[in-house]
């Protein structure tokens, strides 16, 4: 057995020691770092570390207001709990997927009875973070107004999204495939977790900021001449949030199906984050591929070729440009002999 040792320097001060603002970032010209310098300004620094990071314990008085900190240390090895982000309710909107399946099917009227109030609450939402930029120092809220702006697009983004559900039939019968497919998924992978059977599990349901990425990137998935493309989006939420297997999934089943109804019988190429977990990834193509071939309509309008998962070697993890070109031709044979690594 081993131990490991590290020196600790702990200071004390009965009268408390001062806080620090971080002001490094204030007048940075990076957009991300004042970002950082707007979302923590708040913080406040009671120690810095050398080659070591520091920690201090603060308390509160019975009325909850901050004590003097008086006591400091090194910490080699420091902690950080993560809070878990809870979505707020959001009444008038449907997040069921089965649900919403079965609204893509009913027509323009159930997508909007289902989907109209969701930008409406997040309009709503926006106005509660404008009134908290009340009293922030000048670059701080030119940051905070930018932050809005991109609200604004956002909300714009996803009202385009519905839009599109209501007047092209394509599009709402991808989505509707996609939430059957993520149902059926979502189904047999708690069923597992819980020891029951699929039937028997809560009905899958979207988390607010999943169904709203969806929809804010329709236009996009769907229109190959949308200005829309040029737009990284980025979700931040801690581990936990739902990130990789769900929005990642959810929205590449979508582009995947959409592509496939409009052109039957080829293939549509697709990325997922090397970090997607691969029993849920495996799990929505298993579920695509059983919409596809459980009956004749399946094939009419996923068309002939299998929905597949694989993995490209060689070439940077992509496809090299033959390979692009057969797969976009949906020539299965060359592209067979063009990429033999294919596993």
């Amino acid at each position: 057995m081993a131990y490991a040792f590290q020196t600790r320097i702990e200071l004390e001060c009965a009268d408390g020691f001062y806080p620090r603002s971080d002001l490094s970032t204030y007048q940075s010209d990076d957009f991300e770092l004042r970002l950082g310098d707007l979302h923590y300004r708040d913080v406040r620094e009671y120690a810095v570390g050398r080659n070591t990071s520091a920690g201090w314990q603060e308390r509160r008085d019975a009325t909850n207001d901050p004590l003097p900190v008086t006591r400091v240390w090194t910490d080699f090895l420091p902690q950080q709990e993560v809070e878990r982000v809870v979505p707020a309710r959001s009444d008038g909107v449907e997040f069921g997927m089965e649900a919403l399946a079965r609204v893509a099917v009913s027509g323009a009227e159930a997508v909007s009875a289902a989907l109209d109030s969701l930008p409406e609450l997040y309009a709503e939402w926006r106005r509660g973070q404008e009134g908290m930029m009340t009293g922030l120092a000048p670059r701080r809220l030119k940051t905070g107004q930018a932050l809005l702006e991109n609200v604004d697009t956002a909300g714009s983004r996803i009202r385009d999204g519905i839009d599109l559900l209501k007047r092209d039939t394509v599009a709402r019968e991808a989505f509707g495939l996609m939430n059957t497919a993520m149902a059926m998924a979502n189904r047999r992978r708690e069923a597992v977790i819980q020891k029951k059977l699929p039937g028997d599990v809560d009905p899958p349901t979207w988390r607010p900021f999943q169904l709203a990425f969806v929809l804010l990137n329709l236009v996009g998935v769907t229109d190959r001449n949308s200005g829309e493309r040029e737009i990284v989006d980025l979700l931040f939420f801690p581990t936990g949030g739902g990130k990789s297997v769900s929005w990642t999934c959810r929205l590449c089943d979508c582009a995947e199906a959409a592509p496939r109804i409009w052109r039957a019988g080829c293939g549509h190429q697709r990325h997922h984050a090397l970090h997607v977990t691969p029993a849920h990834a495996a799990g929505l193509v298993c579920a695509l591929e059983f919409l596809r071939t459980h009956d004749d309509n399946g094939r009419n309008t996923l068309g002939e070729w299998p929905i597949e998962i694989g993995l490209w070697v060689g070439g940077a993890a992509s496809p090299n440009n033959p390979a692009a070109k057969f797969f976009r031709q949906g020539r299965r044979d060359d592209l067979a002999e063009a990429v033999p690594e294919q596993t």
